[in-house]
């Protein structure tokens, strides 16, 4: 009774995969594919209202884009057989690398960045540890206002007995409505639908940071600050070194 109950749930959780994955592919495809019949149709020869279809085109086409990445992403991560490289990973070295990526687009909202990390190193697969933290700064710079603050926090931390890195990402924005909070690391799960589509959110970010920390038997978890804004936590399992106290 039970198996047929969990094939059950698993079906179901791939038809509404499915049908969410079609209606997500369906509607930039349908503006690139509305955009180009109006250009032939005679709009190509304003080369004000071209520029701006064209421009719109571009648009939907990155968004595809991000889409098809985002579902490969997730795919591989939720493969029984993932595979993890595993290395040493120099933290601040990271942490560079990511305020970096994202110096120029903060500055254009004049957001800012501040960092404080206590640890070293961590072993992990650096590939999936970046784009997890990517991902959710990524996150507070699109859905935060102008002038908003964003911070990363790293240490370690001591959990039911069990060592963990954990890393600490909050802002003062909007923060998430509490009913969807539980609900918001479901794939193509969206509290505000035209909201997330109108930031440029493909809806598969926070699923994947979910199956990061998942393939590193990590935990993830969420909350709205009472100050406002939003926190989100991962801890990474972690092995402290004799210079490394908890």
């Amino acid at each position: 009774m039970q198996k047929n109950k969990e094939i059950g749930e698993l079906n179901r959780k791939r038809t509404d995969f499915v049908a969410n994955l079609s209606h997500e592919l369906k509607t930039p495809l349908t503006s690139i594919k509305g955009y180009t019949e109006t250009l032939r149709d005679g709009a190509i020869r304003d080369p004000k209202r071209a520029q701006e279809f064209l421009r719109k085109i571009e648009l939907n086409t990155e968004r595809l884009d991000l889409l098809i990445y985002d579902i490969l992403d997730l795919s591989r991560l939720e493969a029984v057989d993932t595979h993890l490289n595993y290395e040493e990973i120099e933290i601040d070295e990271l942490l560079k690398s990511l305020r970096d990526q994202f110096s120029l687009r903060l500055e254009k909202k004049k957001q800012t960045l501040s960092i404080d990390n206590k640890i070293k190193k961590l072993r992990a697969d650096r590939q999936l540890l970046e784009q997890a933290l990517s991902n959710l700064i990524g996150n507070a710079h699109r859905y935060c206002p102008e002038a908003a603050a964003i911070e990363f926090h790293g240490k370690l931390q001591n959990l039911e007995g069990q060592s963990y890195a954990q890393f600490d990402i909050l802002d003062n924005g909007p923060g998430i409505p509490e009913k969807d909070l539980p609900r918001i690391f479901e794939r193509f799960y969206r509290a505000d639908k035209s909201r997330n589509r109108a930031f440029g959110g493909t809806g598969l970010g926070l699923a994947i940071v979910k199956h990061i920390l998942l393939s590193h038997r990590g935990k993830l978890s969420a909350q709205n600050l009472e100050t406002g804004g939003m926190k989100f936590s991962l801890l990474f399992p972690y092995s402290p070194k004799k210079t490394e106290r908890l």
